[in-house]
């Protein structure tokens, strides 16, 4: 079979697999383990069909969520409160196997996108007075759109 076709085969399939994790984070607050689990499966399959380097794609593994680690561990506790749900720390990490570790600007670029989406999502919900304070916020779909921004325009630089 054709390389990029593969490649667009895995690539869709990603996609779907983001958009039902946004929904049934936006639904439920939970992010299924199969589902993250999926996209590791799909960043093994890349690396058998399209011989991807093995080691980078362990190094995202290990390297996307450390900034989301340190949320969860120091600031959940200088604040009092949970920052980020553990599910979205396995998303992070099933996102970096699938990408794969291609330098920290490259990284550094995915957490902006992510943050900046999260913010643009959460500023206008807390005016509009749709959600209070204490509330849990799903923060998934700003996981999933910012991952599929990066693959169509940091991914390929």
């Amino acid at each position: 079979m054709d390389r990029n076709l593969i490649e667009i085969i895995l690539d869709f399939s990603f996609f779907i697999i983001l958009f039902f994790i946004s929904l049934k984070d936006l639904k439920e607050k939970e992010i299924p383990n199969f589902l993250t689990l999926g996209i590791i499966f799909l960043g093994i399959l890349k690396i058998i069909f399209l011989r991807e380097d093995f080691e980078k794609n362990f190094l995202g593994l290990g390297v996307f969520p450390v900034f989301f680690l340190f949320l969860y561990g120091y600031a959940g506790d200088f604040l009092k409160k949970e920052i980020i749900g553990f599910g979205d720390i396995k998303l992070v990490s099933g996102i970096g196997f699938y990408f794969g570790y291609s330098g920290i600007y490259n990284l550094i670029i995915f957490h902006n996108i992510i943050f900046i989406l999260g913010f643009l999502f959460l500023i206008p919900i807390f005016f509009l007075k749709k959600i209070k304070k204490e509330e849990e916020v799903p923060f998934a779909p700003c996981i999933c759109l910012g991952a599929v921004i990066y693959k169509f325009f940091v991914e390929r630089i």
